[in-house]
């Protein structure tokens, strides 16, 4: 409010000043009670041509804006009223809503506008402050000890202390300026924090500040408890920047400084026993990063950029770059709350990332596959994407032995393992995920959109279809999302 006041160019008066109110949006009426149509925090605008002519009125009239919210009210003068009545300064006073005069020649459009140009400024800044938040702990997670720099940046970044609880309750790592003790209630609230089916998040209040628990991590593997405190509410921006921190602690958690295992024993038992189940799936468990585990997903991660941005660090030991340069990993599933971190981890360090559905050891090969179709959506889409958002309805219909074999039939030469055969196939994925468009499609194969052109005319040759028909674009991209390496 105090911008809109400050503005020379309207010549506002203030009436009653009562503190600096933050506003929503400006709307005038004239009605004499125009609560029903507002929100809260609004600056209403009037000419008093619907105020009531008596004191009993008034009072029920600043009462009834003060009730729903309104931030402040500003009067305008000429041609109902010449000044701005005693009454209802009195009232607005009493009740403490900020009161100003508009005068004559300033119409209540150009304050509408002033303000709409005041909270496009407070969105730009609010943006600003978000993009260095996050910039600023993208570059604490690859520095050494990264939860406390996060920690840091966080303090920093929402102008307030922070701290972890580790799971016992003690203070595991913590940013300048936070409290040695969290509180009588903390020991209670860890506890139900921390529970399987407790809460995730909780507000306190300790020593004038308000303070923020938010869970690292999800059961059964809980990192601890991440307090931040301040005097004020956090804003929409500040839990944007929180859930950040809360993402990147519980990859930094669960990122083991010390060097992976040695695989050799999985790669023994896979080459020797034909695939990931039986022997092998207790090594699998290990180097997933999870020994209990016995369900496994497979992520796929590309570039969300035309660089090569550095290799994110994840939660598995069981993880390569293919030729192309998409990244693919084997995790052991931890739920969908704790794979959408993963995927917002991989977000910051410049990857779009895809993560596939929960399989047994032994089906992974099928998980693969559909994980690099979902990654193909994800890119198309620019976001990140996770199975339980996108399920595939033909999965459980069909028998995979068959659907290998239909789709090596459809694709025919394409099927090939040489690497013709692979370019070809990954050019018309590009493309039919980029609905035929060239530029898009070369765009993702790093190519000219003129050897884009060639290659799907090669295609069309040795597959004799035409592919401006939909039914053999469908047919075409139902066999590559099932061929193995697809």
């Amino acid at each position: 409010m105090g911008t809109v006041l400050a503005r020379r160019d309207l010549g506002l008066r203030p009436v009653v000043e009562a503190g600096d109110p933050a506003v929503t949006w400006a709307v005038s009426s004239e009605l004499a009670d125009p609560t029903p149509y507002l929100r809260g925090g609004e600056l209403l605008l009037t000419a008093g041509s619907g105020l009531p002519a008596d004191g009993a009125g008034v009072r029920a009239y600043v009462a009834a804006l003060v009730e729903t919210g309104v931030a402040a009210l500003g009067f305008g003068v000429t041609p109902v009223h010449d000044a701005v009545p005693a009454a209802l300064a009195e009232q607005c006073r009493l009740h403490g809503l900020p009161l100003f005069e508009v005068p004559r020649p300033t119409p209540f459009a150009a304050v509408a506008r002033a303000v709409a140009e005041a909270l496009e400024e407070v969105r730009l800044r609010d943006l600003r402050r978000l993009g260095e938040a996050h910039r600023d702990m993208a570059r604490a997670v690859s520095a050494p000890d990264p939860a406390e720099r996060v920690l840091r940046v966080l303090a920093s970044a929402l102008d307030a202390w922070a701290l972890v609880l580790g799971p016992g309750g003690s203070v595991a790592f913590s940013a300048p300026g936070a409290p040695e003790d969290p509180g009588p209630e903390a020991a209670e609230l860890l506890g139900r924090l921390t529970a399987p089916a407790g809460p995730r998040s909780a507000k306190t209040r300790l020593a004038g500040d308000e303070v923020f628990w938010h869970t690292v991590g999800t059961p059964p593997r809980e990192y601890g408890v991440l307090l931040v405190g301040r005097p004020e509410p956090l804003g929409l921006t500040d839990r944007a920047v929180l859930r950040t921190a809360t993402a990147l602690l519980d990859l930094v958690a669960r990122t083991a400084p010390a060097p992976p295992p040695v695989p050799g024993a999985l790669i023994a038992a896979l080459l020797l026993d034909g695939g990931p189940g039986g022997a092998a799936a207790p090594l699998l468990s290990e180097l997933a990063g999870d020994p209990s585990a016995d369900r496994y997903r497979v992520l796929r991660a590309a570039p969300a950029g035309t660089g090569r941005p550095a290799p994110p660090p994840l939660p598995t030991a069981v993880a390569g770059a293919l030729p192309d340069g998409t990244l693919r990993a084997v995790l052991a599933d931890r739920g969908a709350d704790a794979h959408r971190a993963d995927l917002d981890g991989l977000a910051l360090y410049g990857w779009t990332g895809a993560v596939g559905d929960p399989v047994p050891p032994g089906d992974l090969p099928g998980a693969d596959r559909r994980a690099a179709a979902l990654l193909d959506r994800a890119r198309a889409a620019g976001t990140p994407l996770l199975w339980e958002e996108g399920t595939d309805p033909f999965a459980e219909l069909l028998d995979p032995a068959a659907a290998d074999a239909l789709a090596r039939r459809v694709l025919g030469p394409l099927a090939g393992r040489d690497d013709t055969a692979r370019m070809l196939r990954g050019t018309l994925r590009a493309w039919l995920t980029r609905h035929g468009g060239w530029d898009r499609a070369a765009a993702d194969l790093g190519v000219h959109r003129n050897s884009v052109r060639y290659r799907i005319g090669r295609i069309e040759r040795e597959l004799g279809v035409d592919l401006g028909d939909p039914e053999q674009r469908m047919r075409l991209w139902f066999a590559l999302t099932r061929l193995p390496g697809g």
